[in-house]
């Protein structure tokens, strides 16, 4: 049955006092409409404009590798964005994030841009996201970048609609040009340079491989069930966008990462998708992991601002198909004396000073205030 005649059927049997069946029919109906939406969201772009924006991306993240290339391993100019000087920035973030939005404006003036280190003007924008949106993070790994330890990417993901539609990723790498560009569009495969590129396959977690875990893991959080002790070697880079292409060149077998930003993930959340894996999310208020799709479901209902969009939050689990839904069902959260301290203690410091609110995306609608 259409959506048309779902609608005057429910129409006739309100007016025939049946409430309970006309409501569930509407439901039916607003179900799929919705489906329609998010089937047209995926058709409103072809292979072509996918492959086009990846090329640019390729050509545009290469030279931002070069920007940091001339910056690594020398006297670097480093600020902080908190008091505890946890969270740096330096000059080279800064160039590198002006060079990729002015390429990607001279090429694509109609695109929109959000990127990690934006201005104070950008960073509280009201303004409605464009349909096709630049997701830049031009240093991922800066603490890394700083000390000389050449563990960082330079990244770029771009969304329609919040819908991960290319991405390009530069990393340092022991080649003759010191770096690779690992990249993709929806679709079309995930590639290193040239080079076709897949996820690590097994059945399980093989207990010799690496895998990418956030440095609080050991304390936090642990393994259930058969993978207690046999989960794998446990690495922690200090780069999301890093550990990200890292999954999908096969090297780490699967990675998790708490809350990760949109910059952190954009890029490399569809690199494993197109290398052959699947990326494990919930979002806010959801019990169950499942495959990530759109990355904002609420963008068809209303449009997200700029601010809200910087307050996305989401943790992922990312691997092959069959190990990145496994380890997402077998980790849990651990007793922790301090988290409990702080649970107790919270409604007594919100009494005292009551903190200015951020806005959060909630990906199953609206924004957190």
């Amino acid at each position: 049955m259409s959506g048309v005649c779902l609608l005057k059927a429910a129409t006739r049997i309100i007016a025939g006092a049946e409430p309970k069946l006309a409501h569930a029919i509407l439901e039916t109906h607003r179900r799929q409409a919705k489906l329609s939406l998010m089937s047209s969201v995926l058709q409103l772009w072809d292979d072509a404009l996918a492959e086009e924006i990846e090329q640019h991306a390729v050509e545009i993240v290469r030279g931002a590798g070069h920007i940091l290339a001339q910056h690594f391993g020398k006297k670097i100019e480093v600020e902080f964005k908190d008091e505890h000087e946890r969270d740096p920035v330096t000059a080279a973030d800064k160039e590198t994030q002006e060079y990729l939005t002015a390429e990607i404006l001279k090429r694509f003036p109609e695109h929109g841009i959000l990127g990690e280190e934006g201005t104070k003007e950008e960073k509280e924008s009201e303004e409605p996201a464009k349909d096709i949106l630049w997701v830049l993070d031009p240093l991922d790994g800066t603490t890394n970048f700083m000390n000389g330890l050449p563990v960082f990417a330079s990244s770029i993901g771009v969304l329609y609609r919040g819908w991960p539609m290319a991405a390009a990723l530069y990393l340092p790498w022991p080649t003759n040009d010191g770096g690779f560009v690992l990249h993709c569009h929806k679709g079309g495969g995930c590639f290193a340079d040239d080079e076709p590129v897949k996820v690590y396959e097994s059945d399980e977690p093989v207990p010799s491989r690496l895998i990418g875990v956030p440095g609080y893991f050991g304390v936090g959080q642990g393994f259930t069930g058969k993978l207690a002790g046999k989960a794998g070697e446990v690495r922690t880079t200090g780069s999301i966008a890093y550990e990200l292409a890292m999954t999908a060149r096969g090297v780490l077998q699967y990675a998790m990462f708490g809350a990760p930003r949109l910059w952190d993930m954009a890029g490399g959340a569809l690199a494993v998708v197109e290398a052959g894996g699947t990326v494990m999310t919930r979002f806010r208020r959801e019990k169950r992991w499942h495959p990530m799709g759109c990355l904002v479901p609420s963008w068809e209902e209303k449009t997200p601002t700029m601010k809200e969009l910087r307050g996305w939050m989401a943790p992922l689990v990312v691997g092959n198909q069959k190990v990145a839904p496994m380890i997402a069902d077998n980790v849990k959260r651990r007793f922790s004396l301090s988290s409990q301290i702080r649970n107790l203690t919270r409604p007594l410091c919100r009494r005292k000073k009551k903190p200015e609110s951020k806005p959060e995306i909630k990906p199953d609608g609206g924004s957190k205030t």
